[in-house]
C-alpha cells in the first residue's frame, strides 16, 4: 500500500510539474515587436531608414486562424514627417504587404510578398525569420537649407483575411489586377480594407497594429 501511495504521488507531482512547465512556456511567449532605426553612413549623410518586425508569430495569436483556414496579412507603412510647432505635416509615405496561408494538404505555410514573390516554409519558426528580415525603405528627405527637422513613423497592421480576399491575393500576384504598385508603393485595389475590417470585427477573428517611430533629426 505504501508503495502503491508512493508511486501515486509521484505521478501527481509529476503531472502537475508538467502542466506548470506548461503554463510557464505559455505566459513567457515574445510578443510581436516592430522598429525603426534611423541611419547615417561614414560622414553623416542620411541613409534610408531601416524597418524590423520581430515575433510576429510567436505569441500564436494567429496560428490559430491559420489553421483554422483565414490567411493572415502584414500591411506595412513608413511615413515621413516634418516637425512642426503646432501641426505635423506629412511628407510621404510608402506601403508594402505580405500574406501569410497555410496549406492543409503539404502542410507548409505560403508567404505571399507585395513583391510578387512566393516563399514556402515547413514551420512557424522558419516563417517568423522570413517576416523577421528587414526592410530598407528608400524614403529620405531632402535638404532644405533650413532647420526643419523630421522623423518616421511606422505602422504594422497583422489582420485576417477572407478567402475571397485572398483569391483577389492570388489573382493580383498572377498580373490579372494589374500589379501596379504605385510610386508610392499602395498595392492598389488588390486588399478591400474595408470589408476586411467588417469581417475580422463581425468573427472575432484577430488583428493587431504595431507602431514605431524614430527621434527627431534633420537631414
Amino acid at each position: 500500500m505504501r508503495r502503491g501511495a508512493g508511486l501515486l504521488l509521484a505521478a501527481t507531482l509529476l503531472a502537475a510539474g508538467r502542466t506548470r512547465a506548461q503554463e510557464a512556456q505559455d505566459t513567457t511567449r515574445s510578443s510581436p515587436h516592430l522598429a525603426i532605426q534611423l541611419r547615417r553612413d561614414s560622414l553623416g549623410a542620411l541613409r534610408p531608414p531601416l524597418v524590423t518586425a520581430r515575433k510576429l508569430m510567436a505569441d500564436g495569436a494567429f496560428e490559430g486562424a491559420l489553421r483554422n483556414g483565414f490567411p493572415v496579412r502584414f500591411g506595412f507603412r513608413l511615413s515621413l514627417w516634418r516637425d512642426a510647432a503646432l501641426y505635423d505635416r506629412l511628407i510621404r509615405e510608402t506601403d508594402w504587404e505580405a500574406v501569410v496561408v497555410l496549406d492543409p494538404v503539404a502542410n507548409n505555410y505560403r508567404l505571399l510578398r507585395s513583391s510578387g514573390t512566393v516563399e514556402t516554409y515547413n514551420d512557424l519558426r522558419s516563417l517568423d525569420a522570413a517576416l523577421a528580415t528587414p526592410f530598407v525603405v528608400d524614403l529620405v528627405p531632402a535638404r532644405t537649407g533650413r532647420d526643419d527637422r523630421f522623423y518616421f513613423l511606422t505602422t504594422l497592421t497583422i489582420e485576417s483575411l477572407s478567402l475571397s480576399e485572398l483569391q483577389d491575393v492570388e489573382r493580383w500576384l498572377r498580373g490579372d489586377l494589374g500589379r501596379a504598385i504605385t510610386s508610392r508603393g499602395d498595392v492598389g485595389n488588390a486588399f478591400s480594407r474595408g470589408a476586411r475590417l467588417i469581417l475580422i470585427r463581425l468573427s472575432g477573428l484577430p488583428r493587431r497594429v504595431l507602431n514605431a517611430r524614430t527621434e527627431r533629426f534633420q537631414p
